[in-house]
Parts: C-alpha cells; sequence; structure tokens
C-alpha cells in the first residue's frame, strides 16, 4: 500500500444518533514517508469519552515535556482502549507507520447506557472492559473485525444499529436534540435540577459531573474553545492579519488576553500559534479535520436557513 499523503476523516453518526455519538476519527498514515517531529498528534481537551482501536503501528503518549525530546520514551498505548474525558490537552507520539479508528460518544448519554459513573474516568486510559457494557463490547469488536474486511463507513453502520438499539432502551425521556453546544450544556444542566430528590447547587454540579466526567464550568469553557477550533481557525488562518480583539469579542471572552489564555489552556497552543500550525504542520492534523468540519457544519446551516426563509415567502 502506497499514499503520497496521510488520511484524516471525520465521519458524523447518522442523524437518529447525533444526540448519543459525536462521530468517528479515522487516522492512517501507512505508506507516508513522515519525520520524527510529524508524527506527533496534538489533540484538545476534549469532554467526550471515546473508544480507540489502533489497526497498526505503535502510540505513545507524552505526558512529561522532556519527551517532547525523546518521545518513544512515553507510556506505549494499548492497541484497544477507553479514554475518559480529558482535563488537558493530549499529545502522542507514532514511531512509524500509524492507523488509528475513535469513537466519542455524548458523555451522559454514555453514561445512561452503562450506568457509570464518568468521573472516575476523567484524565484516564482504561481497558474497554471497565467501562463499557458486554453488548457494547461485542459491538465494538466486531466493528474492528470488519473493518479489516469493509470499508469503515459501511462497519460504522453496522455499529450504529447496534448502539441505537442499546440507547433506545436507555436514553432519558427528557432528552432532545441539541443544536449547539451551548444548547447541550443548558439541557443537561436542567435535566440535572430536575432529577433525583435533591436539588441544591451541589447536587446538581455533582450530578452533571458523573454524567459527563467534568464540570459545568469545564463543559462551557470547551464550549468557548471549540467555537473557535470549528469555526475561525480556518478563517484566521486564511486571513492572516488577524483583529484579534474584534474575535475575542465577537466569541464572548471577556478580552483578548482571556481569550488567548483560554485557548492555550485547552489546547497548548496560542491562537496563532494554532493557525500557523494548521497551515503548515502535520502533527496538528486534527485541528485541521475539526476545522473543516466546522466549515462543513456551517455550510449545511446556512442552506437549511436559506430553506427556511424561502419556505415562508
Amino acid at each position: 500500500m502506497t499514499m503520497t499523503s496521510t488520511i484524516s476523516k471525520f465521519i458524523r453518526p447518522r442523524p437518529a444518533l447525533a444526540g448519543c455519538l459525536t462521530g468517528m476519527v479515522v487516522r492512517d498514515t501507512r505508506g507516508c514517508a513522515l519525520d520524527q517531529a510529524q508524527r506527533f498528534n496534538f489533540l484538545p481537551i476534549h469532554p467526550c469519552p471515546s473508544v480507540i482501536w489502533r489497526i497498526a503501528g505503535d502510540a505513545h503518549l507524552i505526558d512529561q515535556p522532556d519527551q517532547m525530546e525523546r518521545p518513544w520514551t512515553g507510556a506505549r498505548l494499548p492497541s484497544f482502549y477507553f479514554f475518559g474525558a480529558q482535563h488537558r490537552p493530549t499529545i502522542s507520539w507514532n514511531p512509524g507507520e500509524y492507523c488509528y479508528i475513535g469513537i466519542a460518544f455524548v458523555p451522559d448519554m454514555l453514561s445512561a447506557m452503562t450506568g457509570l459513573d464518568l468521573s472516575a474516568f476523567t484524565g484516564r486510559v482504561v481497558a474497554p472492559e471497565k467501562a463499557l457494557t458486554q453488548p457494547m463490547l461485542e459491538a465494538f469488536r466486531n466493528f474492528f473485525d470488519s473493518v479489516r474486511r469493509e470499508p469503515v463507513e459501511r462497519s460504522f453502520s453496522v455499529l450504529e444499529d447496534k448502539i441505537e438499539t442499546m440507547w433506545a432502551g436507555a436514553r432519558p425521556a427528557s432528552t432532545r436534540l441539541p443544536t449547539s453546544t451551548g444548547d447541550y450544556i443548558t439541557s443537561l444542566v436542567h435535566r440535572a435540577t430536575t432529577t433525583g430528590s435533591g436539588r441544591s447547587t451541589r447536587q446538581i454540579a455533582r450530578r452533571v459531573k458523573s454524567w459527563t466526567g467534568v464540570t459545568e464550568r469545564d463543559l462551557r469553557g470547551a464550549s468557548q474553545v471549540w467555537q473557535f477550533l470549528l469555526f475561525k481557525i480556518l478563517e484566521v488562518a486564511r486571513e492572516g492579519d488577524v483583529d484579534w480583539a474584534g474575535l475575542a469579542a465577537t466569541l464572548g471572552f471577556s478580552d483578548q488576553a482571556h481569550m488567548i489564555r483560554r485557548i492555550k489552556q485547552h489546547t497548548g497552543f496560542t491562537p496563532k500559534q494554532l493557525s500557523e500550525g494548521i497551515e503548515s504542520n502535520e502533527s496538528f492534523w486534527y485541528y485541521r479535520l475539526m476545522a473543516r468540519a466546522g466549515d462543513e457544519y456551517l455550510e449545511r446551516f446556512k442552506s437549511q436557513q436559506a430553506g427556511s426563509v424561502a419556505h415562508f415567502r
């Protein structure tokens, strides 16, 4: 197998599962000649728990600054694992060719399906057997086996069938499909307020953290940063000369310094470093992928809005 460029795909779930899965990421560098620096993978803080399967190659988790110079000294990641919500940016490194699939869940829906307190998994890599039910494990193993023979999109569709059935039996009655991350957080907090016997601020906060692995404040911070990543970063990279203060105001940050601090906290990079990395650095492939997904989302949103206007004329 020979490729001239790497493959990075973001595959959205079917509409019926949009409230349960956030999507699937496929990364494949097989057949590509990358140097050591290009084999890093930079990912932001992510509140969504994921199931990861490494099809080929090895991966090392970089969690100490000195490991950037000697990345092979980082802990070797297993080939199949559950990744809880992350409270800091993630860096990994591949010693050679690599191919992996990651499937991320909407956190409170995974909690509903498994009965787990997701706060116990925050920032951790664990064996899938510790986090998934037996039917879910079987569905994922069948999916991974299928990917060896079938196109990944076709195999994912079969997995979606299984997850949709499981979700139907566990989905909270009050759940509705969110239209944005802000809408999702508001809906989540409302459900935490109306669930159970306690209504105190502390009890509500405890439910949110149990269902998602992180606090409401963490979720809202991540939402702000994702607005930047999904809807602005490609525009920033294209334009070059950016009104950072104006961008900060548009995204709801108190000022430019606040935006820079928050972006760096969630990604490890300043907005300028991110835009430059997305433009030219292979290791920023995930940000490039998410930015493209944001552009596609905006295009669909504009089309839907135009259709609605035309309908009422």
